[in-house]
């Protein structure tokens, strides 16, 4: 009797044991949620707070960003032609643009968009066409023009040495209507044809034969003010070498599509300038140095 009832109080222990353990196995495990709930909180709040902080900073980075551009900017819209010219000029150079494009600024300040955009277009494709063009009107074309000025001409580039090459192009466009033909175009094949020589310049046997290519037949012809005139009045343009004047320091290939009363129409390849003017044939002849005409 009295084994039973020890036996009773032990297992009424045990049970009693038991349950206070549960219950402070359940306590602890709701304080273990309870912690993990903090945490996670803690985590989250932290989490959004560096998100905020950071979408902050790089909000101020783009806001000055844009107050700088817009200073630059402004800055640029007072600056004078001169100071422009410059500032490019540096910025070129600090770029390590070549000497030869740096150069043309120094040549014609018309260069300068050319110049300051070099770094970034200078591996571009050259345009596939000169743009809209009419048969029978001879196009005005650049050889600095940003749609393929960055174009390799031996050793160089269009914009530096491809003025024959652009004259050409505008000779074949005009008398064609073929838009495709490009100073880029007409360069690649001077090149493949041996057209240009050591020191990057035309060789003149490419007035006389490259146009062939094309369909376009030419003959040399003398500087005689009535030999020229009659060439330009049946519609056939003349490519002129010229030397040291008003166009150049050394030596020039150029255009003249138009002749009126002792004066002619030219198209310069590397000036605009030169080219929205008639000049004096009489003013102009002795800088002649060799002649083409050009017809279908």
């Amino acid at each position: 009797m009295l084994n039973d009832t020890i036996d009773r109080n032990r297992q009424r222990r045990r049970r009693i044991h038991s349950r206070r353990r549960q219950r402070v196995r359940r306590q602890l495990m709701l304080i273990g949620a309870v912690l993990i709930l903090v945490i996670m909180s803690i985590i989250s709040c932290t989490a959004n707070h560096i998100h905020k902080k950071k979408v902050q900073e790089t909000a101020h980075i783009e806001k000055e960003a844009e107050k700088e551009q817009k200073k630059e900017k402004a800055k640029e819209d007072k600056e004078t032609p001169g100071e422009r010219l410059m500032r490019v000029k540096q910025e070129a150079q600090a770029a390590g643009c070549p000497e030869e494009i740096v150069d043309l600024l120094s040549k014609n300040e018309e260069t300068i968009d050319f110049v300051q955009n070099y770094s970034a277009k200078k591996d571009l494709p050259s345009a596939d066409t000169v743009g809209e063009v009419t048969q029978g009107v001879v196009p005005h074309l650049l050889q600095w023009d940003e749609r393929w000025g960055y174009a390799a001409y031996g050793t160089s580039t269009v914009a530096v040495s491809g003025c024959g090459p652009t004259c050409m192009a505008m000779v074949l466009t005009g008398l064609t209507g073929d838009a495709s033909i490009t100073p880029a175009k007409v360069a690649a094949y001077g090149m493949e044809n041996g057209y240009v020589d050591d020191m990057n310049d035309t060789v003149w046997l490419f007035m006389e034969q490259a146009s062939q290519n094309w369909g376009v037949s030419c003959f040399e012809i003398n500087n005689a003010e009535n030999v020229v005139a009659a060439e330009l009045a049946s519609g056939h343009p003349v490519i002129c070498n010229v030397g040291p004047g008003d166009f150049t320091s050394n030596g020039h290939f150029i255009v003249l599509t138009e002749y009126d009363d002792g004066n002619v129409r030219v198209l310069d390849p590397f000036s605009r300038e030169n080219s929205e003017k008639m000049w004096s044939y009489e003013d102009i002849v002795e800088q002649f140095q060799a002649m083409w005409a050009y017809y279908l």
